[in-house]
């Protein structure tokens, strides 16, 4: 089975790496290590994350980002690196996945990474490492994070650090960047009001959503 086709604006790279450490909660070396590799002691460990150039500025994509998400989600699950880089390889190199972390067929149990298959009858996810089938089930908290498309790559990410509010990327809405769904503004956008001393109560009014919702969202910037 060929690999599914992925949209350009999904390819195109839109962030910095430190804009995806600031979305996805992690630390901007780390995801230097994820995205560009990293020596460990004689050895070289290739990145994790597809496709990002060296270099400053906007190197990451969407699906960078979406791989960076899911790496961090793992990482907070309490799977070890050593457990997820070798899953990663293997899927990269025998399943034929490039973005295989942004992949819906990637999942996993919070002690070892899944493998979803190709048949839909067959609902059952197979660890990499040693090829034990399980039920999908110990998945689904995982999988309402994230949205994926119709071709089976992560289309939007709804953030789990605003759990009060629905806040998402999607690469074509606002550049990518951070979006209070139900109004579609960038909370960056609103905040930059805020910042530059505009009353909350005022912003609130002008993009139709509550002083709380301001206030709350200010707080967690903060």
């Amino acid at each position: 089975m060929s690999a599914p086709r992925i949209e350009r604006e999904y390819l195109t790279p839109v962030y910095s790496q430190s804009d995806v450490a600031q979305i996805i909660r992690a630390t901007r070396s780390t995801v230097q290590r994820w995205t560009t590799g990293y020596h460990e002691g004689h050895s070289w460990k290739e990145p994790l994350i597809s496709g990002v150039p060296r270099g400053r500025g906007y190197t990451v994509p969407f699906i960078g980002l979406a791989e960076g998400f899911v790496l961090n989600a793992f990482r907070k699950a309490g799977l070890p690196m050593q457990r997820i880089r070798p899953a990663v390889e293997v899927i990269k190199r025998e399943i034929g996945l490039e973005y295989a972390l942004a992949s819906n067929r990637l999942v996993h149990d919070g002690a070892e990474i899944l493998f979803r298959s190709d048949d839909p009858l067959d609902h059952r996810l197979t660890v990499v490492r040693n090829g034990q089938a399980v039920f999908n089930e110990v998945v689904a908290d995982y999988l309402s994070n994230i949205d994926f498309g119709e071709v089976g790559y992560a289309a939007a990410i709804r953030l789990p650090q605003y759990p009060d509010l629905d806040v998402m990327v999607r690469p074509t809405l606002n550049g990518g960047r951070p979006t209070l769904a139900r109004r579609g503004i960038a909370v960056e956008d609103l905040l930059d009001r805020v910042r530059a001393g505009e009353a909350p109560g005022d912003v609130a009014s002008d993009y139709g959503i509550t002083h709380d919702e301001v206030m709350y969202l200010n707080r967690l910037a903060a």
